[in-house]
């Protein structure tokens, strides 16, 4: 009755359009007053708990640091050094974004701007090697659901404060399941440009051009390399990280590649306040609408409703899978995790899953959710950017998204796929 209740004023106020924050706190507050679960007062010390986490802070540090990167050319300078060696194969073009949005990944940590900032350049690229034009754009946004699984991860983030799990760890837990999807990605890219018969560029492997690209891509190449190192040397803390990066961007950009001004810093630091002003707001909400279902033992119900379909770890895993495909649908990512984590953690702990690795999965779901109509945000980006309907552009997606369902179902069924680099670097 009580998860009933709740749910489903939840829902309702999402149906009639109201955001997902608002919908979160007036469901809550309506409940509270229903069922007589707590006073106002610890509403309000939800929504307050919920933001006193230092490792929050390294969200706004990485958004800051991906738009000062994004602003100051690197994503350019990556897809050149990345056509020399991926150009030349059938497929070729696709498999560059591809791999580019892998890269960039590690700069953005965020799906849309992923696709949005390697989209940009290399949906015409692809357009000029005879891509149909809803084809550059589906693989464009299939490239940016790469953004939150390779680390450094907003959505990791956000997991590992919900849960109590180490940032760190998740972030390296993600390196394997990140890598993996882009080798798949690029297989369905090769596929579906055989069958349509394009060719690539055809021209052989310069060591020369890849030698002189590299040199003006080594600033990019070199984020990944500083913040994941100095966290695993033990140098700064995944939060000190994100500071570490936003200073290596504002020297890069403003005084090595001297692409970037004062004026042009001031809107990346606008734009990253309203982002993480956005993304608290939602944690803020979803701090009370957690509270409150803890109040009224949801996560104690919905396990169990779960074991009770069965006491087999794989069952209940594709059981949760589904759950999250489907919530995926009708929810963005970022607002779906920080409600579910805590919510499903108990499910997790109850069939002996590692937590690390449940995080990873459910990342990898949410992840895949900016693919998945009505509410992919990663189709809006590129239906915006190519002025296209999203419908044309969701037809198109299905190759990708088979592949990166694939994915899942690899780091669900082979739990090394993502501890194996956490167990060996303790």
């Amino acid at each position: 009755m009580n998860t009933a209740l709740i749910l489903g004023l939840f829902f309702v106020l999402i149906i009639l359009k109201v955001p997902v924050a608002f919908a979160l706190v007036l469901s809550s507050i309506i409940s509270c007053f229903i069922l007589q679960l707590a006073p106002l007062s610890t509403v309000a010390a939800a929504a307050m708990n919920s933001l006193f986490s230092y490792p929050l802070l390294a969200i706004a540090f990485y958004i800051f640091a991906g738009s000062v990167m994004t602003r100051g050319g690197i994503s350019r300078k990556l897809c050149k050094w990345i056509d020399t060696m991926f150009g030349r194969f059938t497929g070729g073009q696709g498999m560059v974004t591809i791999v580019t949005s892998a890269f960039f990944a590690a700069l953005s940590g965020s799906a849309s701007a992923t696709c949005a900032s390697i989209g940009s350049m290399m949906v015409p690229e692809m357009e000029e090697q005879g891509y149909r034009k809803p084809q550059a754009l589906a693989i464009a946004a299939a490239g940016g659901v790469i953004g939150p699984v390779i680390p450094p991860s907003n959505m990791f983030v956000l997991y590992g404060v919900a849960c109590g799990v180490g940032v760190g760890e998740l972030f390296l837990a993600g390196i394997v399941p990140g890598i993996l999807m882009a080798v798949f990605l690029c297989i369905a890219v090769s596929i579906t440009a055989r069958a349509e018969g394009l060719k690539g560029k055809g021209s052989k492997f310069s060591t020369s051009a890849f030698l002189h690209t590299l040199y003006d891509a080594k600033w990019a190449i070199m984020v990944p390399v500083i913040i994941l190192g100095g966290i695993y040397s033990g140098v700064f803390t995944p939060t000190e990280a994100g500071a570490v990066a936003c200073v290596y961007a504002i020297i890069v950009g403003l005084l090595i590649e001297r692409t970037l001004n004062l004026k042009s810093l001031l809107d990346c630091a606008a734009e990253a306040a309203i982002t993480s002003a956005t993304i608290f707001i939602l944690l803020s909400a979803a701090g009370i609408f957690g509270k409150i279902m803890t109040l009224a033992q949801v996560p104690q119900q919905l396990s169990a409703a779960i074991l009770s379909v069965s006491q087999n770890k794989f069952v209940a895993l594709m059981l949760i899978n589904l759950l999250l495909l489907l919530i995926g649908c009708i929810m963005d990512g970022g607002a779906a995790l920080v409600i579910l984590a805590p919510l499903l953690l108990p499910v997790a702990v109850a069939m002996d899953i590692n937590t690390i690795q449940f995080g990873i999965i459910l990342c990898l779901n949410l992840s895949i959710s900016a693919i998945t109509p009505p509410v992919g945000t990663c189709l809006f980006v590129a239906s915006v950017m190519g002025e296209m309907p999203l419908e044309k552009i969701a037809r198109e997606i299905v190759p990708f998204l088979i592949a990166e369902v694939l994915v899942l179902v690899v780091v669900n069924a082979f739990e090394p796929v993502t501890l194996a680099l956490v167990t060996l670097l303790r």
